[in-house]
């Protein structure tokens, strides 16, 4: 048919260069940092977390990361604000992710700076 392609299968070196936690052994990952997106876009009641289902989904990829000596950093965003918004403050959702994990779980008053460098440097 005219303007349609076929969906091309991916190749073997597409394959090969995609890993998982699972393939990265514990020399790979001991002492590095890793930095780790997580959606934890969770829905609040003011400052209560009303469903914290993604956050608990993040945890064993956490986990797994530390388990082999990993040093992780977790980035998020909360909500589609213009600028910065109380409301949408990941202050809960560290506290929840650091009553999940067993361990203080510090947050970044930004994505960048001085403080954020130190923080992450830690």
């Amino acid at each position: 048919q005219f303007g349609v392609r076929a969906p091309l299968a991916p190749s073997a070196f597409e394959l090969e260069a995609k890993k998982s936690i699972d393939d990265l052994s514990d020399g790979d990952l001991k002492g590095k940092k890793v930095l780790i997106r997580c959606d934890v876009n969770v829905p609040l009641d003011g400052k209560t977390i009303t469903d914290d289902t993604r956050i608990r989904a993040s945890i064993p990829t956490i986990e797994a990361l530390k388990k082999k000596g990993a040093i992780v950093t977790v980035c998020s965003h909360l909500g589609r604000p213009d600028g910065p918004e109380d409301k949408f403050s990941l202050g809960p959702c560290a506290e929840r992710m650091g009553e999940l994990l067993g361990q203080d779980v510090k947050l970044a008053p930004d994505c960048i700076g001085d403080e954020v460098a130190e923080i992450v440097g830690a």
